[in-house]
C-alpha cells in the first residue's frame, strides 16, 4: 500500500484492479526508463492459472544493449519472430490481492519473448537497475527500483537456479512445458532486516 491507500496494482491498472483483463499488459506499451532501458509491465493470468493468492505479477527487464557485446545469449528468439523486443528478462514479481509482493520467479525464453542471458551477466546489472523516469507511475517506478535493490540476493538466487535448471534438464527455449524455471517466496517480515 502507498500513502493514498491504493494497492500497488491499482496504481497501474486503475479502479478495475479486481477485474483486470487476463494477459493484457498494464500499461499497454510497457514502461521504459533509464540508462539500462529498464522496462516493466504488470499483467494477470486467468484465475485458474494463477499461483495461490496471486492477483498478477510484474515482469522486469533490461534492454539487450545494457549487456556488453562480448556476452553471448544462452537463448535467442527465433529469427522469424518479428514482434520481439530486444529485451532481457530479469525476473517476475508476484503480487497478491492486497498489492503486496509474495515472491520472485524466472521464466523460459519463450514466455517473455526475450534474449536469455547467463545469470551472472544479468546479476552484474542489478545494482544499476533503475525504473525511475518520465514514463509510468512515479511511485510504482520508485517502489520497483527499491524492491530490486533490497532483493538482489533473492533475484540472484533465482537467476542462478534458472541456469542450473536449464543445464541439468536440457531445457529448450521454445519448450512450452517449461514455463517457470525457478522461484523463491518473498518474506516481508525479513525484507528490511
Amino acid at each position: 500500500m502507498f500513502a493514498d491507500a491504493r494497492p500497488l496494482m491499482q496504481r497501474v491498472i486503475g479502479d478495475q484492479a479486481g477485474e483486470a483483463e487476463s494477459w493484457i499488459h498494464y500499461p499497454v506499451s510497457d514502461v521504459v526508463n533509464g540508462r539500462l532501458s529498464a522496462r516493466w509491465f504488470y499483467h494477470c493470468h486467468a484465475p485458474e492459472e494463477r499461483g495461490p493468492g496471486e492477483h498478477g505479477h510484474f515482469h522486469l527487464f533490461v534492454g539487450k544493449s545494457a549487456l556488453p557485446d562480448m556476452v553471448d545469449a544462452l537463448m535467442e528468439p527465433p529469427p522469424s519472430d518479428a514482434k520481439r523486443a530486444d529485451v532481457v528478462h530479469v525476473a517476475a514479481l508476484s503480487i497478491d490481492y492486497q498489492g503486496l509482493p509474495t515472491g520472485w520467479f524466472s521464466t523460459n525464453r519463450w514466455v517473455t519473448d526475450e534474449f536469455l542471458y547467463p545469470a551472472e551477466d544479468v546479476i552484474a546489472l542489478l545494482p544499476d537497475l533503475d525504473f525511475r523516469g518520465p514514463q509510468g507511475d512515479p511511485l510504482v517506478n520508485d517502489w520497483l527500483t527499491a524492491i530490486v535493490a533490497l532483493q538482489v540476493d533473492d533475484i540472484s538466487k533465482i537467476l542462478r537456479e534458472r541456469d542450473r535448471h536449464i543445464a541439468a534438464n536440457g531445457v529448450e527455449p521454445e519448450d512450452r512445458g517449461a514455463e517457470i524455471l525457478s522461484s523463491t517466496p518473498l518474506n516481508l517480515e525479513t525484507l528490511l532486516d
